[in-house]
């Protein structure tokens, strides 16, 4: 290589590693400064925020953490950017679930003398998206709204398997255990984390209409994402009733009292919340029956957080949809369903779809 070409050589190298510096990659952000004692510039052209200034909640901040040439993660959106709870999928609240279907065992079903009544298994897709509301108000101007810039920030997708188990005769246990992939974006910064838990719903029946029981359960969600980093513990007192068909159709109805115990960065104050579902069975064949359904969700405020909101983010809201069941008087049928979300003040979109099968013994 001769001197003229290791010259430009040289030069190149140069000029390529002053526009790696203002590019500004998160790891200059512990120096501030380089080795000239200049400041680093951001990709706006503007100084480097210090990793401490970072966290907090502003909108000059968020668009920074927000914006793909600075090069940041989802450990940066800090736990305390949000509001408070949203009853999204990521945190076991959804609209469809073995709950909607008929209460009583069809008859001409035989039952085993074994513990184990009935095993179900669904496949599930939920798709949500959350508005700005779900973050904090600017912490520079809180009369300029939340730090966020646009309408709707964030989308979560839930991909997941359940397996439900009812054990014993009457009274009776069921169990249930979701298992889901969930997959945060928030403005381009994503990142795939964990949804599980577990349900466990002793019930009795009273008679072939009406039964009760208490459910328990705990579901937990874990990412990367410091803001979707929390759980769900809930005790709930439920009454189901359903009618004897009649003109081809009958009517089910369940009522569900619940004090519910979030876990997050921001609010751990608990919460009642009553939701009240009503579902109508079409049995429009012997192989097959419709069963349109609604609920209705009221929640109480359960106490606020440092940036004075309530501790669920909002009152009430409603979950309607569809579930299509397949030779449901054979001991194993089938079903899948459609559902959504309505008349709610963070979730803006929300739409969830399930395969199910189901076996009693």
């Amino acid at each position: 290589m001769n001197m003229k070409s290791l010259s430009i050589f040289v030069c190149t190298l140069c000029i390529f590693s002053q526009s790696l510096v203002l590019a500004a990659p998160y790891a200059d952000h512990d120096k501030g400064i380089d080795d000239d004692g200049s400041l680093l510039l951001d990709s706006d052209g503007l100084p480097l925020a210090s990793p401490s200034a970072l966290t907090l909640p502003t909108k000059a901040n968020y668009r920074h953490i927000v914006n793909p040439a600075e090069g940041h993660n989802p450990s940066d959106f800090k736990g305390t950017w949000r509001k408070g709870v949203v009853t999204g999928y990521h945190l076991g609240f959804r609209s469809l679930a073995d709950e909607a279907r008929e209460l009583r065992r069809p008859s001409d079903i035989p039952v085993t003398d074994g513990l184990l009544k009935s095993f179900y298994m669904d496949f599930h897709y939920a798709n949500q998206e959350f508005n700005h509301h779900f973050f904090v108000d600017d912490n520079d101007d809180l009369s300029d709204g939340t730090i966020a810039q646009v309408e709707d920030p964030i989308e979560l997708d839930v991909y997941g398997i359940t397996l439900g188990f009812r054990l014993g005769d009457n009274p009776n246990l069921d169990v249930r255990i979701p298992l889901s992939a969930a997959h945060f974006d928030v403005e381009g910064v994503d990142d795939t984390g964990f949804v599980g838990g577990i349900e466990v719903f002793p019930h009795y029946r009273i008679n072939q209409y009406i039964a009760w029981g208490v459910r328990f359960a705990h579901n937990t969600s874990k990412s990367d994402f410091p803001i979707f980093d929390e759980s769900m513990t809930n005790v709930n007192f439920e009454t189901m009733a359903e009618s004897s068909p009649a003109y081809g159709m009958n009517w089910s109805g369940r009522l569900s009292i619940g004090r519910y115990f979030p876990s997050n960065q921001i609010n751990n104050d608990d919460f009642w919340l009553i939701r009240g579902g009503l579902g109508l069975h079409y049995h429009l064949h012997d192989n097959f029956t419709m069963l349109p359904f609604f609920r209705y969700n009221y929640a109480t405020e359960g106490g606020t957080n440092a940036s004075d909101s309530r501790s669920v983010l909002d009152q009430s809201w409603m979950e309607f949809g569809a579930e299509f069941l397949f030779m449901p008087n054979r001991p194993w049928n089938f079903s899948f369903g459609i559902a959504g979300i309505g008349h709610h003040k963070i979730i803006e979109e929300s739409m969830e779809f399930y395969f199910n099968m189901k076996g009693n013994f």
